[in-house]
């Protein structure tokens, strides 16, 4: 007999719980440290069900940034869905971001980009595929919102924010940098919003670090 309805739906979330936790295995303790037996240890399963899921690591690591990507695009829904305007969207956007590369181990990028060159292609590509995407939207929403400048292009400006968090990628693999990869990152994030914001959006920035203490 085949998979009832129940069944499919019992064994995607399965799925989707266990690569929801492999993935923060790897981000907590780095990729090339990390074996297929860490893995079922620190998941507390066997190998034997872990391989259920997956075929082997490598596809266990793809898996894991398909499904830290489609997380992102989550949380930009969310965001979008419960801000108070364009600029709140962003800061929940920030912080998910900075938190995640606050507790990400500092091998995580070079061990992606040397030892699973596919997936590192894969989710660059993908990030900055839904960053423009979202950079755009948010952009002309603010300006209808009288928080960004009028005059900015909304899609200039996105490859603008692209090339940037390129270059904090670049500052953040580049041995002789002592900034962690979420200082980089949260300081690129603000520089984008004052760069583009009104008079009001600076204004209403400002308010919500200074009020939430946001990244202190």
């Amino acid at each position: 007999m085949g998979q009832t309805k129940a069944d499919l739906i019992t064994t995607i979330e399965a799925n989707d719980s266990l690569i929801r936790r492999a993935t923060s295995v790897f981000l907590r303790l780095g990729i090339r440290a990390v074996n297929m037996a860490d893995v079922s240890s620190e998941l507390g399963i066997s190998k034997k069900t872990l391989y259920k899921f997956v075929r082997d690591k490598r596809d266990l690591i793809f898996q894991c940034m398909s499904w830290h990507c489609a997380q992102m695009e989550r949380v930009i829904e969310e965001a979008k869905s419960s801000s108070e305007n364009t600029i709140d969207a962003e800061l929940k956007l920030i912080r998910f971001i900075h938190q995640i590369t606050s507790d990400m181990h500092p091998s995580v990028l070079f061990d992606l980009s040397k030892y699973h060159p596919q997936a590192f292609r894969f989710v660059n590509e993908r990030r900055d595929e839904i960053l423009r995407g979202t950079m755009v939207d948010n952009i002309r929403r603010g300006q209808l919102e009288g928080l960004y400048r009028s005059e900015v292009n909304p899609d200039v400006v996105s490859r603008f924010f692209i090339s940037l968090s390129h270059e904090v990628r670049a500052i953040a693999e580049d041995a002789s940098n002592s900034t962690p990869l979420s200082q980089l990152y949260l300081e690129s994030a603000l520089y984008h919003i004052r760069a583009i914001a009104t008079t009001a959006g600076i204004a209403f920035l400002e308010e919500k670090i200074n009020e939430e203490n946001l990244f202190i």
